[in-house]
């Protein structure tokens, strides 16, 4: 029955302009079995028209205006959905699409660029977990010269990339966004964040769309060697150093080495791989194919780094969603400190002189 089920015809209507959205109607259509009806741009505000003809999957690779509810519209007709644009929505939005979809037993795919990553699957594979072959030392993540998109979504996807990384949330975050840096829409485009996890872990993530020339990489640094991970670098999107010290002439002398350069699928090749798990989901009717929940994960951190800013970079505890990150409690004693009311020992203590 499952192999009768996947010859069947499976149709997407996909919403979407311009050269990504090509290469996902071009990803969609090479799935054996698969009609992609494309939405023309002028008539993406009526998205209703389209559901009417009862695509089994809605495929969105532009921006849209109000992406929650284009969702969940979809997912109440029983479409299954990818989502292929930045997505900017909050933690709360996305549990909640994420429930939707679990009980409408929709599939609901968020591309944040770690959907069939083989690079980061073996960057995890060798640095998560207690047993790590490689066990991580700090993680640097460079997002520059993003553009077509915010500072919003482009965060959310690179935290989310880091995330697959630890295999768990930090424990705290703190971020500075430059006030004085505004894109054409005017929200802030620059963003530098720290994320401290319970295990000692740090990572650096930097995300900028104000620069001309495009980087978008993460180097996971452990001991004796490093992770380069280049998504702009065809030849080697994956660099493995190792580095030591042996004996020379003068001593112990220290040594690089590039021990790997491992040419892994390009954009075209991962897209295909999504769009077949993509519609596999589809064609299984899997209601718990969704990785809302991780996206959400990510929208929770990049909540928190944006309190942080505002409150100087302090670095604030990761709360749940909707609740408003706390920092530090602060009790003020008088006359010398003689008379601290009673309960648990404050955080922090000011002591001052009447």
């Amino acid at each position: 029955m499952i192999a009768e089920r996947a010859l069947a015809t499976t149709t997407i209507a996909l919403r979407g302009a311009g050269p990504e959205a090509d290469i996902w109607a071009r990803a969609l259509r090479g799935v054996e079995g698969v009609e992609v009806a494309r939405i023309p741009e002028a008539q993406a505000g009526r998205l209703a028209d389209h559901r009417s003809l009862r695509h089994e999957a809605l495929a969105i690779a532009s921006a849209v205006t109000d992406l929650e509810h284009e969702i969940r519209a979809a997912l109440l007709e029983g479409q299954c959905v990818f989502v292929a644009a930045p997505t900017a929505l909050g933690p709360r939005q996305l549990l909640a699409l994420d429930s939707l979809a679990r009980r409408r037993g929709c599939a609901l795919l968020f591309d944040t660029g770690l959907v069939a990553d083989s690079r980061l699957v073996f960057a995890a594979k060798m640095t998560r977990g207690e047993q790590a072959l490689w066990p991580p030392r700090y993680i640097r993540s460079l997002h520059a010269g993003a553009h077509g998109t915010t500072l919003d979504a482009t965060a959310i996807a690179d935290i989310a990339s880091i995330l697959t990384l630890t295999g768990a949330p930090p424990t705290r975050v703190s971020a500075t966004i430059p006030r004085s840096s505004e894109d054409e829409f005017g929200g802030p485009d620059t963003a530098m964040m720290a994320l401290t996890f319970d295990d000692g872990r740090v990572a650096r993530i930097d995300v900028s769309l104000i620069e001309r020339e495009p980087h978008h990489e993460i180097v996971v640094v452990c001991q004796q060697r490093s992770i380069r991970i280049d998504a702009l670098d065809e030849r080697a999107p994956i660099t493995i150093q190792a580095s030591g010290r042996h004996h020379g002439p003068g001593g112990r002398e220290p040594w690089t080495e590039t021990v790997i350069e491992h040419p892994l699928a390009g954009v075209n090749d991962r897209a295909a791989a999504v769009a077949e798990a993509f519609v596999s989901a589809v064609r299984a009717g899997e209601d718990n194919a969704t990785n809302a929940k991780a996206v959400a994960e990510a929208a929770l951190v990049w909540e928190t780094a944006r309190a942080s800013a505002l409150d100087g970079g302090v670095p604030l505890p990761l709360t749940a969603p909707g609740e408003k990150p706390s920092r530090p409690r602060l009790q003020v004693i008088e006359g010398g400190g003689g008379g601290r009311a009673s309960g648990p020992p404050p955080e922090l203590t000011l002591v001052g002189k009447r």
